[in-house]
């Protein structure tokens, strides 16, 4: 289990209501409502190995980093044979399970001599292929994980990386029959280590918004794969995040383009869309497509705008390609195009962690509309995972929001390790006091965020690249609360307010 955190951590959640909501049964819906659709697995080859590796790291606290790890021998096949499938995890050091609210696995990519194999983010959409494709792998193969665990709390942690790997090994009679397949990454950022965009509250039309159609031109064509050999697609899935609806998969040959694949966020629980509990839309063991040198994949993503603002959403539909063809339809020639099987399936039901529960009223934050004035500040430091004026947890003169003038500024300076723990000031909605999970707080207040105050790689951290941000000079006169929306348990809050006139 967790370790206790430190005098901020209760304020997660009472574990008398965390044992209470788990017992309550949930249902899940996509965002049309739907029934969710199967799980299903396709068989395993004859000779298949199952076997869990095992990867232990210590992780800092607040920890949101994009790392790399090569895996050791111990920690990977030992003879050469096919990858058939993969299931990702994460653990602590005794065994359990983390909630996803204080812990989760941000995404974890396995790389083949720096190709992307298989990757799969917080949902853990586990990769199973059709029977009879596989990933070539070989021991002299150099292995690394990419991976970003998102820490939510204020404390170190030791934690397992266990991934599942289903392997046929060559010495099967049936890896002579296997036919490999390579992963066509295709993503709405065109392949960047950290592909992030952000989602403005009330973008697009009728609350949904579309990436990258519905953004400016000069994102157009970041979202396109160019195919290099002639083969079959033989299964795929989406990825995005928290108010993600759906990802579209098309393909284009010359002046034409169809959507061969809709993967749909199914959501569990009251939250739904809100929360990390969803699983994702697969394609059935026969769907095949049928692709020439020189067609093009892309993808589009949809998120609800009508709730709150999304900010480093992705949009992802990793491909998985036959080294040469194996069948399937052609999807520019109508009669086998309506033949294609676009039926979803799931590879996993709703997971115990990740169920949300936030929202939920609790103790320890003030209401800050009915404090009394804080001091007139110009700067307010961040440090050990607290804003040091007007934190809604601190009690006294030091909980007090302080006060600007209108047409002023309050500057944010992040104080804590600039390389290592980031924090944002990200506006939510007054009093902004329930309890921390993924569906709360949700930036639903005006339309400012500081983006993440630290230091990193651009292009592969999240940072900002930058220590300070400072707020608009437009808002008008009232109190503005916020949170950190990589550690949610920050909560804060300033006052724009005019000075008294003096009497004379």
């Amino acid at each position: 289990m967790l370790k206790t955190r430190n005098r901020r951590s209760a304020l997660v959640l009472p574990l008398l209501l965390v044992a209470f909501a788990a017992a309550l049964p949930s249902a899940a819906s996509a965002q049309t409502g739907s029934t969710p659709p199967k799980v299903v697995k396709p068989a395993l080859p004859a000779g298949t190995i199952t076997k869990t590796y095992k990867v232990a790291l210590s992780i800092k606290p607040g920890q949101n980093l994009n790392l790399y790890e090569y895996i050791k021998a111990d920690q990977r096949p030992s003879e050469p044979g096919w990858i058939v499938g993969f299931t990702p995890n994460l653990k602590l050091a005794d065994g359990s399970t983390p909630p996803v609210d204080q812990i989760h696995l941000h995404h974890l990519v396995m790389l083949i001599n720096s190709d992307i194999v298989v990757a799969s983010g917080e949902e853990k959409t586990q990769v199973t292929l059709p029977t009879g494709f596989g990933y070539r792998y070989r021991p002299t193969d150099r292995l690394m994980l990419n991976h970003m665990i998102h820490n939510l709390t204020a404390s170190p942690e030791e934690v397992v990386f266990e991934y599942t790997v289903n392997f046929l090994p060559d010495t099967a009679p049936a890896a002579a029959s296997i036919m490999g397949v390579q992963t066509q990454f295709v993503d709405v950022e065109g392949g960047k280590a950290y592909p992030v965009f952000d989602v403005k509250r009330n973008a697009g039309v009728n609350g949904r918004y579309t990436y990258p159609e519905q953004a400016p031109a000069t994102l157009m064509k970041r979202n396109t794969v160019r195919i290099q050999h002639a083969g079959t697609l033989v299964a795929t899935a989406g990825h995005l995040h928290p108010g993600g609806l759906y990802t579209d998969l098309y393909v284009t040959r010359g002046d034409k383009t169809v959507k061969i694949f809709r993967s749909n966020a199914y959501y569990y629980g009251a939250a739904k869309m809100l929360s990390w509990n969803v699983s994702m839309g697969s394609t059935s063991p026969d769907w095949r497509v049928a692709v020439k040198r020189g067609d093009v994949l892309s993808v589009q993503v949809t998120y609800d705008t009508s709730k709150a603002a999304w900010y480093e959403s992705m949009g992802i539909s990793p491909v998985a390609l036959s080294n040469s063809p194996s069948g399937g339809v052609d999807p520019f020639i109508p009669a086998e195009f309506a033949s294609l099987d676009q039926k979803e399936v799931l590879t996993h039901g709703e997971l115990k962690e990740n169920r949300d529960f936030g929202g939920r009223k609790t103790r320890g934050y003030a209401d800050a509309r009915k404090l009394a004035d804080g001091p007139t500040l110009a700067q307010v430091k961040v440090k050990n995972f607290l804003y040091q004026q007007g934190d809604l947890t601190m009690p006294g003169k030091k909980g007090l929001p302080p006060v600007v003038a209108p047409g002023k500024s309050i500057t944010f300076v992040n104080q804590d390790p600039g390389t290592m723990i980031f924090h944002t000031v990200t506006p939510c909605k007054a009093p902004c006091d329930r309890s921390s999970g993924i569906s709360y707080p949700l930036a639903d207040a005006a339309q400012v965020d500081s983006g993440e105050l630290g230091f990193g790689p651009a292009g592969i951290t999240a940072a900002a690249n930058r220590s300070t941000w400072a707020t608009p000079t437009y808002l008008k006169t009232g109190t503005y609360t916020y949170f950190c929306r990589i550690h949610p348990f920050m909560r804060g809050a300033f006052r724009v307010k005019a000075a008294k006139s003096t009497k004379r």
